[in-house]
């Protein structure tokens, strides 16, 4: 039966996708890439041999479809209001490049092993853009302290951030932890969960659109 509701191009679901497509369909990159100016998304892939990514690994077969983690870097507008210029400062670059500098200072990770595809754009999409491949990939660093600016620890114990626990190194930051095991079982489980069907039907429909351009 074929669809007949009107198509609308400016609805959420559908620039969503839009936006979703054209940072996938980026080209590859070595970490950190070099110079550019401008603000916008990011996702970074990993293609090592840590035992913690195994079931990443496994399900990715070396395609880099999957992100480990996505983030954003806003422009200088971005809490003045809207601006329809884009930004003329490096920021995009500049947050990939702490990203590469973290990783660079830990004991169980190699800076080459690791990819990034980027997208410069304007501060009213770059929220929407970020937002929309965290919930679709779920990526297992999103949410582990890994794009933390400050020392990643929980305050009432003192312990590290979920990452820093799997991988110990950064200057400041508390090493070595019990949570190391805790931050392996998200990995795993959130691994497990790409290939499974997501439970909003949106995001799932908007998945299936994302996945066809992959």
């Amino acid at each position: 039966m074929l669809d007949t509701n009107e198509f609308d191009p400016l609805a959420v679901e559908n620039v969503g996708v839009t936006l979703a497509v054209e940072l996938l369909e980026r080209p590859l990159q070595k970490m950190p890439p070099e110079a550019f100016n401008g603000a916008g998304v990011y996702a970074l892939y990993y293609s090592g041999d840590h035992d913690a990514y195994a079931a990443l690994r496994h399900l990715d077969e070396g395609r880099f479809k999957y992100p480990i983690y996505i983030g954003k870097a806003a422009g200088e507008s971005a809490k003045q209001g809207f601006s329809p210029n884009g930004s003329g400062e490096r920021k995009l670059h500049g947050r990939i490049g702490e990203h590469a500098r973290s990783i660079q200072a830990v004991q169980n990770l190699e800076l080459d092993d690791f990819r990034c595809r980027y997208l410069v754009l304007n501060d009213a999409y770059i929220s929407l853009a970020e937002s929309v491949m965290i919930r679709m990939f779920r990526p297992p660093w999103n949410g582990m302290s890994f794009g933390s600016k400050v020392v990643g620890k929980n305050r009432m114990t003192g312990e590290p951030g979920l990452w820093d626990a799997l991988h110990p190194g950064r200057g400041g930051r508390p090493a070595g932890s019990q949570r190391a095991d805790q931050a392996a079982q998200l990995i795993a489980r959130r691994s497990a969960e790409l290939s499974q069907d997501l439970a909003d039907p949106t995001l799932l429909r908007m998945y299936q659109r994302v996945m066809k351009f992959v």
